[in-house]
């Protein structure tokens, strides 16, 4: 039986972990595989919750949960980190992140460069290794695949396989569904890298062909992700700037574009909102100058790629600006309620979520905040607990962030002369027309003419 290593247990490699323990063939599991984590405190948090049995909580998709704990049963849930795991490794799957210094202007190459050296100071021969990461284009061809080989040299090996496959998982209640039947984009140093790579992901998730794009090389994958993110993050940032004309001159944002929408060519259009979260889109546009500057010595600018993030990441202040604005003695020193606070519907996963910016400017206006999510129980940035349901009805101040499924069915008994901001279209049509029919309401919604 092969023996596969997932290094890094986070949203993609706890998938991969679990969906490599679970692979079967007549009925029978195909491979031994184990998760390495780093040795550091939120490496050895990570190691206890597996060990302990619970279900992690990075995920909340009942689907994984039964897969999961149904291979936990069965002991194939199986995690340290012990680097010696790399040794006798058939394949290893990289699922650490590379980071982005905003400080700096630059991606941290140097530190993932050194997980990977760690890594190939100890596989054998013929190892196969897939790179998940979301990385510079450039970087598996012209810095991993030299940087192995050196390694490899000084043990006297000299053949080993690569290539770059990134992840496109969802995070949230699609979660099991986005990693099972998502198509696999693969990019090899080699064409034996790539066919090698096709045969795990056929196994692990039992792919047909036309689920499986195989590229020239480990740079277009590179590239195929950065385009994506970029592509989704531009019209992120291309919404908000005319979400600020229609603002200024009390424009109906929304029903312009729900017309817009009506042409099958535009049907895609994005919605304006409080701003962009998430892992992914608040540093991959950025990964273009990266490539160009740190990777491939070139001088090559991306200017609207670099313009979309410079313009999300002030989005949320932008807004917070106008709403102040409009309601600031309503909001100065009053008791708030933030309506989630995750940087995506439905899911628990606040990664640079703009709730933090939202958070970050009702304290500058000395407010008492609090937030309800059911999908977060505990919110790492402000260390508190959701409220209750019971506790909804203290507050007199609401400002809706993330569209969890879970409010649309939520009564809210709203008091006289509260305040109602939905800033990312979570309240449907009938209770908007609800709240603006209450003259004893104050109210704003995103998008829609000023109230």
């Amino acid at each position: 039986m092969k023996k596969i290593v997932i290094q890094g247990i986070g949203y993609v490699g706890l998938a991969m972990l679990t969906f490599c323990a679970g692979a079967k063939k007549n009925n029978k599991f195909i491979y031994n595989v184990v998760g390495v984590e780093k040795k550091s405190v939120k490496g050895n948090k990570i190691i206890q919750e597996i060990e302990s049995k619970k279900i992690p909580k990075i995920v909340d998709d009942k689907m994984f949960h039964n897969f999961y704990l149904n291979l936990q049963k069965e002991k194939r849930i199986k995690v340290n980190n012990d680097r010696n795991e790399y040794k006798d490794a058939d394949i290893i799957f990289v699922c650490s992140n590379c980071d982005y210094n905003f400080k700096k202007n630059k991606v941290d190459l140097n530190t993932y460069l050194k997980n990977i050296e760690d890594i190939s100071n100890k596989i054998k021969k013929n190892c196969l290794m897939v790179i998940q990461t979301t990385l510079p284009p450039g970087t598996t061809q012209k810095l991993i695949k030299p940087l192995i080989a050196k390694c490899l040299k000084k043990r006297g090996i000299k053949d080993f396989y690569l290539s770059h496959s990134f992840e496109r998982i969802t995070p949230g209640k699609d979660y099991f569904i986005s990693m099972k039947k998502t198509k696999r984009i693969i990019g090899g140093i080699c064409k034996i890298s790539s066919i090698k790579t096709a045969k795990v992901f056929k196994d692990i998730f039992g792919l047909s062909n036309d689920k499986i794009t195989i590229f020239n090389s480990p740079s277009e994958s590179e590239t195929c992700k950065i385009i994506e993110n970029s592509y989704r993050a531009t019209n992120i940032a291309f919404i908000e700037e005319w979400r600020k004309f229609c603002e200024v001159n009390n424009l109906d944002l929304e029903t312009i574009l729900n017309c817009i929408r009506k042409r099958k060519t535009h049907n895609n259009i994005m919605r304006s909102g409080i701003g962009v979260g998430g892992y992914c889109l608040t540093k991959d546009p950025l990964f273009g100058v990266a490539s160009s500057k740190q990777v491939l010595n070139q001088r090559i600018e991306f200017p609207l790629s670099v313009a979309a993030v410079n313009v999300n990441r002030k989005m949320s202040y932008n807004i917070m600006s106008e709403v102040k604005n409009k309601f600031k003695s309503l909001l100065i020193k009053k008791k708030v309620l933030l309506m989630g606070v995750s940087y995506r519907q439905d899911t628990n996963d606040t990664r640079h979520s703009p709730a933090e910016n939202v958070f970050d400017f009702l304290k500058k206006m000395k407010c008492n905040i609090s937030f309800f999510d059911p999908n977060v129980g505990y919110w790492d940035y402000i260390k508190q607990k959701t409220v209750s349901k019971n506790e909804i009805k203290n507050f007199k101040v609401f400002i809706y962030l993330t569209k969890h499924k879970t409010f649309k069915n939520l009564k809210i008994s709203f008091k006289k002369n509260s305040v109602i901001l939905d800033l990312n279209h979570v309240l449907d049509k009938k209770k908007k027309e609800k709240i603006l029919l209450n003259k004893n309401l104050k109210s704003y919604f995103i998008g829609s003419k000023s109230i």
